[in-house]
C-alpha cells in the first residue's frame, strides 16, 4: 500500500513537471523560437515598398526582420545642394507610426521586428566607391548616388540585405542591369554576380511587381492601413506636407 502511494506521488510530480515544460514551451516568444534563423535584413525608410516588404516578411511570413536605417545625406558631398532630399523627420515619424500599427493589429510581430539600426555616418572605403563608379548605371550628374551607400554597407558586413526596388523605369540602365543580371532564388531575386562585385549582396524582392500588386497583397492579408501610413515625398513643404510633385509622389499608390 504505501508502495502504490509513494508511486501515485511520483507519477504526479512527474505529471506537474511535464505540464510545466509544456506551458513553458508554448509561451516561448516567436523570437526565441526563430533564435535558430538569422533576421531577415532589410533597407527600411518608412517609404511604401521597402514598408512593404517589411509587414510581408512579418505578417505573411513571420520571419524575424532586421531593419537598417540610413540617416546621413546620400545624395550630395553637400547637405545644402537642391536635390538633397528632406524627408528624414517624416520617415522617422512614419516608421514610429508603422511600428505601432504593426504591434497593435499584429502583436506577434513585436518579438519578431528588432530594432531599427541606425547608421549616422558614410563609411569610406574608397577600393568599393571606385568600384561602384566603374559600373557606369546612373547619370553622371550624380557623383553621389544612394545605391552606392546601399551597396558598400551591405558588401562591408558581407551579408544580403533587401531593397525596395520595383523596376518600373525600363529605360534606365540600372533597371536594365538588373533585368540581365537577376535570378529568382527561394522567392527573392539576387544578382547572380561574384562576391566582389559592388551591388552582389543587395537582394531585391520586389523586382517586376507594381505599387498596385503591393497594395493588393497589402489588403489580402489586412495590412493595407499600415501601408498606407508609410511616407514617400522627398521634398515636404513646410508645413510638413507632401509636396505632390517629387517622382515619390507620383508614383505612390493609394491603397486606402
Amino acid at each position: 500500500m504505501k508502495l502504490t502511494k509513494i508511486l501515485l506521488i511520483i507519477l504526479m510530480i512527474l505529471f506537474i513537471i511535464y505540464v510545466s515544460v509544456v506551458k513553458h514551451k508554448n509561451s516561448l516568444s516567436l523570437r526565441e523560437d526563430f533564435m535558430e534563423y538569422k533576421p531577415n535584413y532589410v533597407f527600411w525608410t518608412g517609404g511604401y515598398d521597402s514598408t512593404f516588404r517589411i509587414c510581408e516578411l512579418l505578417i505573411i511570413y513571420k520571419v524575424p526582420v532586421q531593419p537598417i536605417y540610413l540617416a546621413y545625406n546620400l545624395d550630395s558631398a553637400k547637405d545644402t545642394d537642391f536635390w538633397v532630399r528632406k524627408n528624414r523627420k517624416q520617415e522617422k515619424n512614419a516608421m514610429d507610426k508603422i511600428k505601432k500599427a504593426l504591434f497593435k493589429k499584429f502583436p506577434f510581430t513585436k518579438n519578431l521586428l528588432y530594432n531599427t539600426i541606425f547608421i549616422k555616418e558614410n563609411n569610406n572605403h574608397d577600393r568599393y566607391d571606385k568600384a561602384f563608379k566603374e559600373l557606369n548605371l546612373w547619370p553622371k550628374k550624380r557623383r553621389i548616388h544612394q545605391y552606392s551607400h546601399l551597396g558598400k554597407i551591405s558588401y562591408m558586413m558581407k551579408t544580403y540585405i533587401d531593397i525596395g526596388v520595383l523596376g518600373i523605369h525600363q529605360r534606365k540602365s540600372f533597371v536594365r542591369f538588373l533585368h540581365e543580371n537577376l535570378t529568382k532564388e527561394e522567392g527573392n531575386y539576387k544578382l547572380d554576380l561574384n562576391t566582389q562585385h559592388p551591388l552582389h549582396y543587395l537582394k531585391f524582392p520586389l523586382f517586376k511587381k507594381t505599387k498596385k500588386m503591393l497594395c493588393q497583397i497589402s489588403k489580402k492579408y489586412f495590412f493595407g492601413n499600415i501601408l498606407q501610413l508609410s511616407w514617400s515625398c522627398w521634398f515636404p513643404n513646410k508645413n510638413g506636407s507632401t509636396c505632390g510633385k517629387c517622382p515619390m509622389c507620383i508614383e505612390r499608390f493609394n491603397c486606402n
